[in-house]
């Protein structure tokens, strides 16, 4: 199963300068619950970011650039490269950004694993339109990080 796991803002913001514009922990421990198993599909971006993190894990980072290698995490040029390659690995695939990745895998994912962080923030990177792909909500739970709503949605496709 293809899973997109991602947290934005109300302004669909989720990065700045190469990084979350946010600091929520309980953001980041439902990301590592989540995709504790399977394989992560990310960006170089997103690798240089959390990638140090990840150790435990199986992950695939996307570059085009035939310099370029990733400590802890293979290397695939494409989106397609990837998935055969996670496809291969077994269990859960994970989607894990940034924007151009998620706008390729949007229409080819199962599921949704959508952080809805209820304010605005400054930023250079966007999740695409998700509502016409993922109509249904399977759960979804509320929390407050210093007053500010947050909320964990786990949505499908209308088909799955």
């Amino acid at each position: 199963m293809i899973k997109i796991i991602v947290a934005c803002s109300r302004n669909r913001v989720i990065g700045k300068d190469g990084r979350l514009p946010w600091s929520i922990l309980e953001d980041w421990e439902y990301f590592l619950e989540q995709t504790r198993s399977g394989t992560l599909i990310m960006g170089r971006r997103c690798h240089r970011e959390m990638g140090k993190h990840l150790k435990e894990r199986r992950v695939i980072a996307l570059s085009r650039d035939p310099n370029l290698s990733f400590a802890d995490a293979r290397k695939a040029s494409s989106l397609q490269e990837a998935l055969a390659m996670a496809r291969s690995d077994g269990g859960d695939i994970w989607i894990c950004g940034g924007q151009a990745i998620y706008e390729e895998a949007m229409p080819l994912a199962d599921r949704l694993y959508l952080t809805l962080i209820d304010a605005d923030f400054e930023g250079d990177v966007f999740f695409p339109p998700w509502e016409d792909q993922f109509p249904d909500e399977l759960s979804c739970h509320e929390i407050a990080v210093n007053g500010m709503p947050v909320t964990f949605h786990l949505l499908a496709r209308q088909d799955s």
